[in-house]
């Protein structure tokens, strides 16, 4: 029977050099973000950002041609359909990330991640709802340690302080029970040893098993 993590969470060797250049276009995608929500829009004129504007949408035009993994269907798209590719918040992929990379060790998953103003909610710091929602990414990855991978049924999320933008942060988590279908898994996060937040979770593998079983029994795959 496979395991949940090698299923999901496949092994996760170094980038071949193509998809190196795909993370790298992530990473650009991602500054680009920042440098238009902190753009002076008052400050330049109307042709600049007409320039500007022209200029990224020749950049759109020339994946237009590309090939979309969603042709072949976005959750059998072999690698590319990893959650370390795709996920909102830890996908290297994703410029919506910021990213939270996550690796196992043992039974436990650790990470980390550095915010970026596109992140920001009271002054200097992370919004409460990345905040929370980075826990649900990495409770979510540390329940697959039980052999099975269920979606988030409740999430507690205790923010002991506010965590800090440009600043390393540090998490790790676990699962404290499996009985049955359900998963209860632990999670915390910290800045040089100092807890900022935890939380819990409890996963519950559907019946008939994850969404994605079906996706891959109609392509037959494992």
């Amino acid at each position: 029977m496979t395991h949940a993590r090698e299923r999901w969470f496949p092994e996760d060797p170094p980038p071949s050099p193509r998809r190196a250049r795909k993370h790298a276009l992530a990473d650009e995608l991602r500054t680009l973000v920042g440098d238009v929500l902190m753009l002076d829009v008052e400050a330049v004129t109307e042709q600049q950002l007409a320039e500007v504007e022209e200029r990224i949408a020749l950049a759109r035009k020339a994946f237009a041609d590309l090939p979309d993994i969603r042709s072949l269907g976005l959750h059998l798209a072999g690698d590319d359909a990893s959650l370390f590719e795709r996920s909102p918040l830890s996908g290297r992929s994703n410029a919506l990330a910021a990213p939270l990379s996550l690796q196992f060790d043992g039974d436990l998953t650790r990470g980390h991640a550095t915010y970026g103003e596109s992140y920001e909610g009271p002054p200097g710091l992370v919004h409460g709802g990345y905040v929370i929602s980075a826990f649900d990414d990495l409770l979510g990855v540390a329940q697959a340690a039980s052999g099975i991978a269920g979606l988030t049924g409740t999430l507690e999320v205790k923010l002991r302080r506010g965590t800090p933008l440009h600043r390393r942060i540090d998490y790790e988590a676990g699962v404290l029970e499996h009985s049955g279908r359900k998963v209860v898994a632990w999670g915390r996060s910290t800045l040089d040893g100092a807890l900022l937040a935890e939380a819990t979770g409890i996963f519950i593998e559907p019946v008939g098993g994850h969404p994605a079983k079906a996706l891959r029994a109609a392509a037959q795959q494992p």
